[in-house]
């Protein structure tokens, strides 16, 4: 095939040949030399389309690495919807890799940065790698630090303690627990640092009972009266993890 024209934008190279035209990225016809009254070859044409098909899933992948970071893995995805093969794929990550489009240790730097900033645990640490499907190369890189969790664990626990503070001792135990272990943290170190830091004083306690038993009186008056009554409201109460003395206590004081 002869070339018989060559027209040059921006955005795309359009090459004339005697039945036909085609258009090409730059980047592709840049690394042809093509000029006009050129013969070219089938087998020379068809490898220039696929280098031409790869230069437009590098161009797409670099558009949505320019937005956010996404792993090879994550990348791969996005050229397996848009039609690529395997072989099409790994040549675009190469040069993803070249131009530095992909940086999975710079990834994984950005990623503990931001877990460090919301004061997470190891294991929310390595649940977010794995979403970001980093390779398991990288991840293991990623050491646990005892003298970290601890420090982290402290502050979560005081700062939950102040979001659970209208909580009685045990629910507030409860739910900071369960918002610790979301957050990341170990079992035992979580368990360790609940009980160390957030045992409330009698005073507040019996002070969220009271309320507690307020909710508990209006909602089963209406259809209990008397021993039925007391007995639906420390049944309730017990549930709710008061102890029996602070709930008789507190029910001497309503009389």
């Amino acid at each position: 095939m002869k070339i018989t024209k060559i027209n040059k934008t921006d955005s795309k190279v359009t090459i004339y040949f005697d039945k036909e035209k085609l258009e090409f990225y730059p980047a592709t016809y840049a690394s042809y030399h093509l000029y006009i009254n050129k013969i070219i070859e089938e087998s020379e044409l068809s490898k220039m389309k696929e280098d031409n098909k790869i230069e437009e899933y590098f161009l797409y992948a670099t558009k949505r690495l320019i937005l956010t970071s996404y792993s090879p893995s994550k990348i791969e995805e996005f050229l397996l919807k848009k039609g690529a093969n395997k072989t099409q794929i790994k040549k675009v990550i190469e040069k993803l890799r070249k131009y530095d489009f992909i940086n999975e240790s710079k990834m994984v730097e950005e990623i503990i940065s931001f877990c460090d900033s919301k004061h997470y645990g190891f294991y929310r640490i390595i649940k977010m790698l794995n979403d970001k499907k980093i390779s398991k190369e990288e991840i293991a890189k990623v050491e646990y630090n005892s003298i970290r969790e601890k420090k982290e664990c402290e502050l979560q626990v005081k700062l939950l303690q102040n979001k659970y503070k209208n909580k009685n001792e045990f629910n507030r135990k409860k739910s900071i627990y369960s918002a610790l272990l979301r957050y990341g943290f170990d079992e035992s170190i979580s368990l360790e640092l609940v009980n160390k830091f957030s045992n409330s004083n009698h005073f507040h306690e019996i002070n969220v009972l009271k309320l507690d038993y307020q909710k508990c009186f209006s909602k089963f008056s209406r259809k209990y009266t008397g021993y039925e009554l007391s007995q639906k409201i420390t049944v309730s109460l017990l549930s709710k993890g008061y102890r029996i003395n602070d709930i008789n206590y507190v029910k001497e004081l309503q009389k």
